[in-house]
């Protein structure tokens, strides 16, 4: 099974995301966006493990204790692919993400889980294989409470990724 750990967002920031997403559509020749229920902020990539490791994943999820606090969105930008870049929303400098984030990933060492070893960069996929003339710039803040994370499971679906929550962590 293909798993990841994420934030989700609630509603009101998923549609403030999404209008993001839609004018990033509008600007571009081609691209596979996002679809809205898959929005989230990864702060782990696992891949593909097996059923003891996602248990193990959830030991080490458990371990973690911080305080809920916000973060706030603020720019359009990409990664470049020679296929299409891929676009994002970059979320503001915060401390609290990125305890948050470290304590997750040392838990996750401890518990024998394989990790990403490059630094985290924080940000919300809108869309892969993008090609647009411009559109980089900044937004208009989007501010959200990270008051929970979750071990997503990841599967291909008819009509793209589906992203289903397998266990939930809620922060203080």
């Amino acid at each position: 099974m293909r798993l990841f750990i994420a934030s989700l967002f609630d509603e009101n920031t998923i549609e403030r995301l999404s209008k993001e997403r839609d004018a990033l559509h509008n600007l571009s020749v081609s691209g596979s966006f996002v679809s809205r229920d898959n929005l989230h902020l990864t702060l782990e990539f696992l891949g593909e493990c097996t059923q003891e490791e996602c248990d193990e994943a959830v030991n080490a999820m458990d371990m973690v204790e911080r305080k809920r606090f916000h973060i706030t969105m603020d720019r359009r930008g990409f990664f470049s692919r020679p296929d299409g870049n891929t676009w994002w929303i970059g979320i503001e400098e915060s401390s609290a993400l990125m305890s948050l984030q470290g304590s997750l990933h040392r838990e996750l060492v401890e518990h024998g889980l394989r990790v990403e070893k490059r630094r985290y960069k924080p940000h919300i996929t809108l869309g892969r294989r993008v090609v647009t003339e411009s559109a980089a710039c900044r937004i208009s803040p989007i501010t959200a409470c990270i008051s929970s994370f979750s071990l997503m499971l990841s599967e291909r679906g008819t009509h793209g990724m589906v992203y289903t929550e397998l266990f939930r962590k809620n922060l203080l």
